[in-house]
């Protein structure tokens, strides 16, 4: 829908390019992000791919709306509402309702480990001391629970990786050492379980609750719905974001990221702003 709007497609070819992407989906297992698989990692060019295709195709006059999303989306992977399309047309922008991610890992880690992070600010917490943290979470998160994680990405999908990580270093990002044997010990201690509580709260919120006990018997619980950076929960500023990705790019880049965000819908065209960003030169048409 982006790539046909930008095309500037009509309404008929705008729909036969949505209608056409629908039948390019991916219909990969979880298992393989859990595992450590990097196709999980091509799943999402292959998207972009397909969503540009599909355009193309519009724009062609190659594009037909047969249905497609229905059959695909809805009777294969799913449900389906073409409502949902409409529904609040231009006074509902989707794309302002999502969340950044703050730790590398999977969403649905998160919301524990801004649990553990909150909790390592109170008095009485002690990462040396601690002999074991239960995780309570919904019904989608209950199954990263993984304690043997091979590579940097099943790690990502290993709540107690995350949590062990975030209870000890203080913050879960991508330089977090995989096996440090520290990590490896608490998180063998960690408890990941379904509450039945936190999965009839689904959709609305992706909640955690985190229980972490010490040595001299004493307990510290934390809850959160949704993860830091959601944008009903606790939406990240600008600053947040521009402080967030200076921790790993560098400050020129940021800068002109930034500048750039508030400049591209002013630009009656972008492909050579956004070029420039990427440092790919201007030789190709917008």
């Amino acid at each position: 829908a982006g790539c046909a709007r930008l095309l500037g497609l009509p309404p008929g070819a705008a729909a036969a390019a949505i209608d056409t992407a629908a039948g390019m989906g991916i219909a990969g297992h979880f298992d393989s992000a859990t595992q450590g698989n990097p196709v999980r990692n091509a799943w999402l060019g292959a998207s972009a791919t397909s969503g540009l295709a599909a355009a193309r195709m519009a724009a062609a006059g190659m594009a037909r709306t047969t249905g497609t999303a229905a059959l695909s989306l809805g009777t294969v992977l799913g449900e389906f509402d073409a409502g949902e399309l409409t529904a609040e047309l231009g006074t509902r922008w989707d794309i302002t309702r999502g969340y950044f991610k703050r730790h590398a890992s999977c969403s649905f880690t998160h919301p524990a480990a801004d649990a553990v992070l909150d909790l390592r600010s109170r008095p009485g917490f002690r990462a040396e001391g601690i002999t074991h943290i239960l995780v309570e979470t919904h019904v989608l998160g209950a199954g990263l629970a993984d304690v043997d994680w091979s590579n940097r990405l099943s790690a990502m999908f290993s709540t107690p990786f995350v949590v062990a990580t975030a209870a000890l270093a203080g913050e879960v990002g991508p330089e977090s050492p995989l096996c440090d044997a520290n990590v490896r010990a608490l998180a063998s201690r960690v408890r990941l379980v379904e509450a039945a509580d936190l999965t009839a709260r689904l959709p609305d919120e992706r909640a955690a609750r985190v229980t972490v006990a010490f040595d001299d018997g004493t307990s510290l619980t934390r809850e959160v719905p949704n993860p830091v950076g959601d944008a009903d929960h606790h939406p990240l500023t600008e600053p947040d974001l521009v402080g967030l990705l200076g921790k790993w790019l560098p400050a020129q880049v940021v800068a002109r990221a930034a500048a750039l965000g508030h400049d591209l819908p002013g630009l009656p065209r972008v492909g050579a702003a956004l070029r420039g960003l990427a440092g790919t030169g201007e030789k190709e048409p917008n």
